[in-house]
């Protein structure tokens, strides 16, 4: 080393190359010695024959009480089970912290779980976001402690009973590990033009560690692990600062929540127990903060937060479940083969449906019908899980979704769709969108849409309850009410939050009810006191015939109470939305409106109209994400314009169009009709294989039993086919087929859908029917459905060219 470089050495440099050489001169502690080490495996030798002779004493315990053996087992379960539930628990809090502290290190050692803007391109990172986060931290720390000792710790006492105080606070530590933003996705098109959409996707494993004291006892909570998706909506968009008069907040569907328990609370951490106890903390934040339910945030003055949190939802859907077929046997049978009992739980956001079960069988039909307000599309999918009901934890049977933006766009689906996670199964549903429209001369499109069915609605009723003013309470209490509301429309009912001690409470609380008749039903609606046994201070009854001659369906006055003070009076806002098929006029000027401008044809979507041609109007139902008719339409014209020659070529009878191939069409061989796109909330690449037309005889009886067979070249292993229709040459399938490849390798296959003849072992039959290759790569964008019809080629002369 040079004198320029040995001056430029820093002292910590100089100290380390000293000790390289010199034990005695470097920092490192020095290595434990032999004794030492033997000292600490005799300790833990020690500790680990201690517990193994505790054991054994247990067991003898119990013998010599002559207790039965099967304690021990029941024992020896429990603690495999619970063994096997903490450390399964640790490994997923332990992989998300280190996707906190490094996350490139903790991607590469575990690749199944990336975060979303790995998948999605329209999602993007924000690194910024989290650098800003993680430096404001401690200060974001020192603010919750603050919060929750000064405010939050007083209002727990103050409601609690005098039993249980006093409740205080005794430590309080966020730790060091911040929340991270794994992706963000912004929605600026098909929304109002005065709001913007945010997705936030979270992730929440910190190192917290809090501890609460209820009358002198102790118990804790820490490594807290949250996952979900954060939806941020922005509206009204204004032109003063902030820019922005207020912000909603809510869960798209239920986060995944984990923790541990400390102190006295640790007895709540056995296996059943701590389900039991996650699941309702589960449901309390689904009941705050999951769709429907929202938190407003306004942001400027004279910003009311019912308008926050209760917009006009963006429809209704009608699910119907319908049946399942080729389930997986989960229960064992003695004398048989085993079955299963067959239901299924359904999920949109934070709402959720369960069918009837089926006992016994493998192949349930339900048929039962659910009405689900939606008050967001984008993003937003129905969940169903089936399950097999047990006397104790029930099983799965598999699990699919569907996507309700793509619900929307169809207008309705009635298909099969194929069950994840298990062997085989397969789930028969119909999903119908429904459009909420406040014009009374939409009632009668309303009740025809309702068609025969007397049990679906024709309507929505949103009653959003404001105010009370005036209340008296009982002559025996000496103390004001705690009111709160009862609203009863036929079946349903709900009640608001109870105001404590007040004449004059002020709820701003909205409810939403499906109306039958609004000719007929009365909306019923009584106040309590919650503090004097319920007793009831008031009620009044409101014909829902009212609001048919109350412009835009709404109502928004006091109404007085009976049984009350002359002054008593509640002031509701009333709004009837009718359920019609249709965008009504007003989605169009507001929700829908941007929606109507964005959909004319530009360059990209004629193009993609050129190469696709017109779409079957009669596959609008089965179809998953349909483009709206008048686009095609306009594109048609656009295209005849353009090229008239081209514009007529291959035109049929029935106004269907086929996409082009590179071979002769001729229709010999008969047509296949398919849907194909990709999922990119499932990274599934799926197709629908609708149906068949005049497809070639094969058999002596000049008929054939058809089936397709669809493989995913070159990839010759991924074979999948339909079920056989005997002797037809019109089959009808309507069966859906995934593949589990990401949205590039899918755009780089050839789909390959052969036409086949069941025949027998010995029979001379023609076999194959006829034969389509599609190059994925020519369709311009696979996350959108496409539906077509195919000419069959001749399978023995394209085969014979490969």
């Amino acid at each position: 080393m040079s004198g320029d470089d040995q001056q430029l050495q820093s002292p910590d440099e100089a100290s380390s190359s000293k000790g390289k050489g010199d034990p005695k001169a470097s920092g490192a502690p020095a290595k434990p010695s032999r004794t030492q080490t033997q000292g600490v495996q005799l300790l833990n030798l020690g500790l680990k024959s201690a517990k193994v002779a505790a054991m054994l004493l247990v067991v003898w315990l119990i013998g010599y009480v002559g207790l039965s053996v099967t304690w021990v087992l029941i024992a020896l379960v429990c603690y495999v089970v619970g063994n096997e539930y903490s450390r399964n628990r640790e490994t997923k809090r332990a992989y998300a912290k280190q996707a906190v502290i490094d996350e490139q290190k903790a991607i590469l050692a575990r690749v199944d779980e990336l975060p979303s803007w790995v998948y999605f391109p329209d999602v993007e990172r924000a690194e910024w976001l989290n650098k800003m986060i993680q430096q404001m931290w401690p200060y974001i720390g020192d603010f919750v402690k603050n919060l929750l000792k000064t405010s939050v710790e007083a209002a727990v006492n103050a409601n609690l009973p005098d039993k249980l105080k006093p409740f205080h606070f005794e430590k309080i530590n966020l730790g060091n590990i911040p929340p991270r933003i794994g992706g963000v996705k912004v929605y600026i098109e098909k929304v109002k033009r005065d709001e913007i959409l945010l997705d936030v996707e979270i992730t929440y494993a910190s190192d917290a560690d809090m501890t609460v004291s209820v009358r002198g006892l102790n118990a804790g909570v820490k490594d807290i692990l949250l996952h979900g998706t954060v939806r941020v909506v922005m509206r009204p968009l204004i032109s003063q600062i902030p820019l922005v008069g207020g912000l909603t907040v809510f869960f798209l569907s239920q986060p995944k929540i984990d923790f541990d328990l400390t102190a006295a609370a640790n007895f709540l951490d056995l296996p059943l127990l701590s389900t039991s106890l996650r699941t309702i903390i589960s449901d309390q934040i689904a009941n705050f903060l999951v769709l429907p339910n929202k938190l407003p945030i306004p942001l400027v003055e004279n910003i009311s937060l019912v308008e926050l949190q209760f917009p006009l939802p963006a429809g209704v859907i009608l699910l119907t479940i319908v049946e399942a077929t080729e389930l997986i046997r989960a229960d064992v049978g003695m004398l048989s083969k085993g079955k299963s009992d067959p239901y299924c739980k359904i999920f949109v956001g934070g709402q959720s449906f369960t069918t009837a079960v089926i006992q016994n069988t493998i192949t349930p039909v339900w048929n039962e019908t659910f009405k689900v307000i939606i008050e967001h599309k984008q993003g937003q999918v129905v969940s169903i899980d089936v399950m097999d009901e047990d006397p104790g934890e029930d099983d799965e049977l598999g699990t699919t979704s569907i996507d309700l933006e793509q619900v929307a766009k169809a207008g309705s689906i009635d298909s099969w769709f194929p069950l994840e996670n298990v062997k085989s199964g397969r789930l028969h549903a119909r999903v119908r969108w429904l459009y909420l429209s406040k014009s009374r001369d939409d009632i009668y499109k309303a009740k025809t849409c309702r068609g025969n069915d007397h049990h679906l609605p024709i309507a929505v009723l949103g009653v959003t309850v404001d105010s009370a003013k005036d209340l008296q309470s009982s002559k025996r209490s000496v103390s004001e009410p705690s009111p709160f509301v009862r609203l009863e429309l036929g079946n349903h009912e709900e009640k608001t939050q109870v105001k404590q001690k007040t004449t004059h409470p002020r709820w701003e609380q909205s409810f939403r009810f499906f109306v039958a008749d609004p000719d007929l039903q009365d909306l019923l609606v009584e106040v309590f006191d919650a503090n004097n046994g319920n007793k009831k201070l008031g009620a009044c009854k409101v014909p829902l015939r009212q609001l048919l001659n109350a412009d835009n369906l709404t109502l928004y006055q006091p109404f007085p109470l009976k049984d009350a003070g002359s002054e008593c009076s509640i002031t509701l806002r009333l709004a009837l939305l009718l359920l019609i098929p249709d965008k009504p006029k007003e989605v169009l000027d507001g929700r829908e409106q941007v929606e109507e401008n964005v959909s004319r044809p530009s360059e990209r979507e004629t193009s993609v109209a050129e190469s696709s041609g017109k779409r079957s109007a009669a596959s609008a139902e089965t179809l998953v994400g349909e483009v709206s008719k008048h686009v095609i339409a306009t594109a048609s014209e656009i295209r005849s314009e353009s090229n008239p020659d081209h514009a007529s070529d291959h035109d049929d009878s029935s106004g269907l169009r086929y996409r082009g191939l590179n071979v002769p069409r001729d229709g010999r061989f008969g047509r296949i009709q398919i849907s194909v796109r990709y999922s990119i909330q499932r990274s599934k690449f799926i197709v629908i294989v609708h149906k068949c037309l005049n497809l070639i005889p094969c058999d002596n009886d000049n008929l054939s039993d058809p089936y397709v067979r669809l493989v995913l070249l070159p990839d010759k292993s991924s074979k999948k086919k339909t079920q056989i229709k005997k002797n037809t040459l019109n089959p009808i399938f309507d069966e859906t087929f995934d593949w589990s490849l990401s949205k590039a390798d899918a755009s780089s296959r050839v789909l390959e859908l052969t036409v086949k003849n069941s025949v027998g072992l010995f029979s001379k039959s023609r076999v194959n029917m006829g034969l389509v290759h599609l190059n994925l790569s020519e369709i311009d964008d696979l996350s959108s459905a496409v539906t077509e019809w195919y000419d069959l080629q001749n399978p023995d002369e394209i085969l014979k060219d490969s």
